[in-house]
């Protein structure tokens, strides 16, 4: 009579072993990806809710907000949001570049600030582009007073622009 064979062979172990290995090899470049599309898309985000908040403070303040943007287009910068139409007024919020690592900003203000109003059409036309070498995510203001999100990188989640 032959025995019953109960659990694995050490040979089924390890051709499991090894096939559970080349998957996860073939996986993690792509979670890898994702991740970095992720963390842009977040911080893109999270100034865009920035600047909806100052838009809004303009019009329950009923006078100018301003965004000033520091060093644009370097890994570290910062932007506060000033009850004023300049940057000297009381800060409502700053947000710098630590919250975000290994992310640029570049804003293309001139100067380096974006004002809203308390009315429509009060807004200038410009982009701040948020990228961390691999991705990139464009936040565009319009004198409309709009403010959208686009990626030409086809980012998660992102209309491209």
């Amino acid at each position: 009579m032959i025995g019953i064979q109960r659990g694995l062979t050490l040979i089924e172990l390890l051709i499991g072993l090894v096939v559970m290995t080349l998957l996860t090899t073939l996986a993690v470049p792509g979670f890898q990806s994702l991740r970095e599309q992720f963390t842009v898309r977040s911080a893109g985000m999270a100034i865009y809710a920035d600047l909806q908040q100052a838009r809004s403070e303009a019009i329950k303040r009923n006078r100018e907000v301003t965004v000033c943007f520091t060093n644009s287009g370097a890994a570290n910068w910062s932007y506060s949001l000033h009850d004023s139409d300049d940057c000297t007024g009381d800060i409502i919020e700053t947000v710098s570049s630590q919250h975000y690592p290994y992310m640029v900003l570049t804003a293309s203000y001139s100067p380096s600030l974006l004002t809203f109003g308390p009315r429509r059409n009060s807004l200038s036309s410009g982009n701040v582009q948020l990228s961390n070498g691999n991705y990139m995510m464009e936040l565009k203001t319009s004198n409309t007073g709009r403010i959208r999100t686009c990626s030409a990188d086809d980012l998660l989640g992102v209309p491209s622009c």
